[in-house]
């Protein structure tokens, strides 16, 4: 997909006339599907990627902000976290994730700090 800003590995934004949208990576399997039937002698058919729209926020600042902790705290919870110390490294290292992504698309003279 070509016109998304990737945030993590697996969450991406991109933005029509009046929303933030976010997007979430998945991996398709086509062996998995219901009709399936293996070609003998065949090479089962590749895994392809896949970007579904998960979520929509206002084409604000507030919005954008909304849009960055929902995907933080969708990162962290992915890590399945047994307790709530690995739950806080989860979510630190969600955040150090995403604020490289901001970081690696400004300006040399600007940057972000997450809770500054």
């Amino acid at each position: 997909m070509k016109n998304h800003v990737k945030i993590t590995a697996n969450y991406a934004l991109k933005t029509d006339a009046h929303n933030f949208i976010v997007l979430q990576r998945k991996l398709v399997d086509p062996t998995k599907a219901p009709g399936y039937k293996p070609v003998e002698g065949a090479e089962p058919p590749a895994l392809r990627e896949r970007w579904d729209e998960i979520g929509y926020y206002p084409l604000t600042t507030a919005g954008l902000t909304a849009l960055i902790d929902s995907v933080r705290m969708r990162t962290a919870t992915e890590y399945n976290a047994e307790n709530l110390q690995e739950l806080g490294a989860a979510i630190r290292y969600a955040t150090s994730e995403i604020t490289a992504a901001v970081n690696a698309g400004l300006s040399p003279e600007f940057s972000v700090k997450m809770g500054a």
